[in-house]
């Protein structure tokens, strides 16, 4: 009878040591659910933010309204030398985008008219422009302007050590994502040869 007595004895104290142990106030467990919920929203947005950042720095050609970036005589000889618009009206939706250079700058113009849209798609033009000399036309290609998302018809391209730097083209090719078939893209590369844009090489991707 005193060995069982005995026995029980330590049993009797873990079980009276263990319930003696405070539990968490209330408070606690509130101040440790909301952390969880504002970290989580937290990890949500960075990688939300992330993404749409990415995604908007590549998917479209920075255009701006060309009056706003293009001295008015260039504008007028752009608009002359290759449309017959009027041209106060042509001003109106006349886009540009501008590119460094070493010597000067690139600057494309996106006409933004379907008057200048065909069967081989929209004009675009790009002139060298110079301090105190006049502007000239480099690039004038007809590009198909439409493109699936997150694809930027224009983008920057190697400095084969010339003046203006290299253009990246992005083109749908064939019948892309018809029947079910991959999109298949081209990239042409076209370099400045200190004269005029020409066609370098071109690159074939299937997504």
């Amino acid at each position: 009878m005193t060995d069982s007595a005995s026995n029980l004895a330590p049993i009797q104290q873990q079980e009276l040591s263990t319930s003696t142990i405070p539990t968490p106030p209330n408070w606690l467990w509130q101040l440790g659910y909301w952390f969880r919920i504002g970290f989580s929203l937290f990890l949500l947005l960075s990688v939300l933010i992330g993404v749409a950042g990415c995604s908007s720095s590549a998917a479209t050609v920075p255009w701006q309204k060309a009056t706003a970036t293009v001295p008015e005589t260039v504008l007028e000889q752009v608009i002359q030398a290759n449309t017959d618009l009027d041209v106060a009206q042509a001003k109106e939706t006349l886009l540009a985008w501008t590119v460094d250079g070493k010597a000067g700058k690139l600057t494309l113009f996106n006409f933004n008219t379907p008057n200048l849209c065909g069967a081989l798609g929209c004009l675009y033009t790009g002139y060298w422009l110079r301090e105190n000399q006049p502007a000239v036309e480099v690039f004038q290609n007809y590009l198909n302007p439409n493109l699936s998302a997150n694809k930027s018809l224009f983008q920057v391209g190697e400095n084969r050590g010339q003046a203006l730097p290299c253009l990246e083209v992005l083109q749908m090719e064939g019948d892309s994502l018809r029947d079910g078939k991959a999109e298949r893209l081209r990239q042409l590369n076209y370099c400045f040869n200190g004269d005029r844009y020409q066609l370098a090489d071109s690159q074939l991707f299937t997504s």
